[in-house]
């Protein structure tokens, strides 16, 4: 393999070839329109809920409170290290969690970046931007922004990877493979599935210099990974051992499940599934315009491949980097098949880089090329590519009223299954910037209901905690005395029909509550060490059967505030004997009233619910008449 950079490439860094100019500001561009669109799709991000785990250590580190010495769990299997909550507690400090996930995207577009100038290091500014538009990888390249947690930079660590590897092997060096083992450990932590990836990096170094000097600057590396990875060890006295899966367990179970069919299957979901679901699920486009798009983008991947085969002596040495980086995608791909019986979307992310430097070969071949119809080919076909691209990222950039989600498929949690057809589906969409401007409404104690307490409980509290320089006094549903503060999404409160007390970052907030169910509720919990989701209620669903008397006019609104523990199913709301009108359905929270009911009346309503009663939060909102109505009684 020959060494780089290569003759003519000094020139092209330096920018004295003015087509290298206009290649380097192109991919420049390139960069920082995707670092535009992870900063804009972050503060409408609604947050994941791994992401609200971080936010929550990241605070508590940020304000002195605690300092954990184990991170992220993996799989039930293990901890990371602590480093990433670390790393947030900066940003929050700063700007709270909207600072954090502002952050995260910032080091999730940064891969961008480090693509451009890698491939600048290695063959020129036009190949740095065949690099860094290959990695707008339609479908894929959003993934970050949906689950945006440490697996969301695992692409920037493994270019971080890919630069140590470069420097190790230009100038080998004990400091060179420090900077190989901190990259490294960046990649374990970002996710252990990169371990594929490392492999390949140290294998190639030792082939490159295969001596006993090789031998020691990689053991110097791996024991860098080895400490970055100690801290949880140190601290076993904060973990139930019983939270862990047993290792023999997944041997047994989750290790190498029907890997032979699976390969293939998500090498074709990852190379053009992900287009697939990606236009499909993420945009508003009608299904003929998604299939005419996915159509398009396959037809830009093959313009890259064909375009790979270009005579040449540049070509053919990237023809062999091309190969071994389609080498390095097939080790990945067979490594992370064998960890699980399913893949996720977020486990994908490392077989990304790779991939797209193999595209980034075929592009760089015909934006060079001598034909003048040839390079404007190339010069459509990258265009429609990273616009195609760019479209998932529409999911993240409007407000939501509903999402559509595959028919009998899940490739979020599978990469392997994918479908034609797809329904809409409500959603509770509330972006984290209105979600950071409602700590300051929760400083005092009060009981929360509806979309607002789902909301709150969710973050961990994290959002009070910055707004109000303290952690929540708050309790989450119940029929407990003090003051309860029920919260709407606006489609949701204008459908009620009841005016809500004020209105604050898009969440409409009743002061006048009536508690129905459950009788206790929750109250604010600090999370366990592992923890992801909040407490909820342990046991299976059941049903519950709730009657109770509202005014004719008030709007009544079941709200299942943990819905990921269990579903909630009503079978019957009834006013009056009559069914009563379901009035908004957000995903989350359901709006009746009784629509045939004047609204000064006494009504009886019954509701039976199948679902987790502790769970769920069932209140009434008094319309103004009936509250007229009580006074004059």
């Amino acid at each position: 393999m020959p060494r780089f950079p290569q003759p003519g490439v000094a020139a092209a860094l330096d920018g004295a070839d003015p087509a290298e100019r206009a290649w380097r500001r192109a991919g420049l561009g390139v960069c920082g329109l995707m670092l535009a669109v992870h900063l804009v799709g972050a503060l409408n991000s609604p947050g994941w809920p791994d992401f609200w785990r971080d936010a929550y250590w990241a605070t508590a580190i940020a304000h002195g409170e605690r300092f954990p010495l184990a991170g992220p769990p993996i799989y039930g299997l293990f901890e990371l290290g602590p480093w990433w909550f670390y790393l947030l507690a900066l940003p929050v400090h700063v700007g709270g969690v909207l600072g954090a996930m502002l952050c995260v995207q910032a080091l999730a577009a940064a891969k961008y970046f480090l693509a451009w100038r890698l491939g600048t290091r290695l063959g020129g500014a036009r190949l740095g931007l065949a690099f860094a538009a290959s990695l707008v990888l339609c479908g894929w390249s959003v993934v970050p922004l949906i689950f945006s947690s440490h697996t969301a930079v695992v692409e920037t660590t493994l270019l971080l990877l890919a630069f140590a590897a470069w420097r190790c092997d230009r100038a080998p060096s004990a400091a060179n493979a420090a900077v190989f083992g901190l990259a490294a450990a960046a990649a374990l932590h970002a996710h252990p599935g990169t371990l594929g990836e490392i492999a390949c990096a140290a294998g190639w170094l030792l082939w490159r210099r295969r001596s006993s000097a090789t031998l020691l600057r990689l053991a110097l590396a791996a024991a860098i990974v080895a400490l970055a990875l100690l801290p949880p060890w140190l601290d076993r006295d904060g973990l139930a051992e019983a939270a862990l899966k047993p290792a023999a367990a997944y041997l047994g179970s989750d290790v190498g499940v029907h890997a032979p069919t699976r390969i293939p299957r998500a090498v074709a979901g990852i190379v053009l599934g992900g287009a697939w679901w990606g236009l499909l699920l993420m945009t508003p486009w009608p299904f003929a315009v998604v299939a005419a798009a996915w159509l398009a983008f396959a037809a830009c991947v093959v313009v890259a491949v064909v375009a790979a085969a270009r005579r040449g002596a540049d070509m053919r040495r990237l023809r062999r980097l091309g190969a071994g980086a389609l080498a390095v995608f097939a080790i990945e791909i067979a490594f992370e098949i064998a960890l699980r019986p399913i893949t996720p979307m977020w486990m994908v992310s490392a077989c990304l880089p790779p991939l797209a430097f193999a595209l980034a070969i075929g592009w760089y071949g015909a934006l060079g090329a001598r034909r003048r119809a040839v390079r404007a080919l190339g010069c459509a076909a990258l265009g429609v590519y990273v616009a195609l691209g760019l479209a998932p990222f529409s999911l993240m950039l409007r407000d939501l009223a509903s999402a559509r989600q595959m028919v009998g498929a899940n490739p979020m949690m599978d990469v392997a299954e994918n479908g034609l057809r797809y329904e809409k589906v409500p959603v509770p969409f509330y972006p984290i910037r209105k979600i950071a401007r409602l700590g300051t409404e929760l400083c005092g104690e009060a009981t929360l209901h509806a979309r607002l307490a789902a909301v709150v409980e969710a973050t961990f509290g994290s959002t009070v905690r910055a707004a109000c320089g303290h952690w929540p006094t708050l309790r989450y549903a119940g029929t407990g005395g003090g003051a309860h503060l029920a919260g709407l999404l606006p489609r949701a409160a204008a459908a009620s029909g009841v005016e809500p007390a004020r209105v604050v970052a898009g969440m409409a907030l009743y002061e006048r509550v009536v508690p129905i169910a459950p009788a206790a509720g929750s109250t604010w919990r600090a999370p366990r060490r592992a923890q992801v989701t909040p407490d909820s209620a342990p046991g299976p669903a059941a049903r519950a059967d709730y009657a109770f008397r509202a005014g004719g006019g008030d709007a009544v609104v079941v709200t299942n505030r943990l819905g990921a523990a269990a579903p909630m199913t009503i079978e019957a709301a009834e006013a009056g004997a009559a069914p009563a009108a379901l009035r908004a359905d957000d995903g989350g929270s359901r709006v009746y009233v009784c629509a045939a009911c004047a609204a000064d009346a006494e009504v009886d309503w019954h509701l039976r619910l199948v679902g987790i009663a502790a769970n769920l939060d069932v209140i009434v909102l008094p319309s103004a008449q009936h509250a007229s109505a009580a006074s004059a009684r």
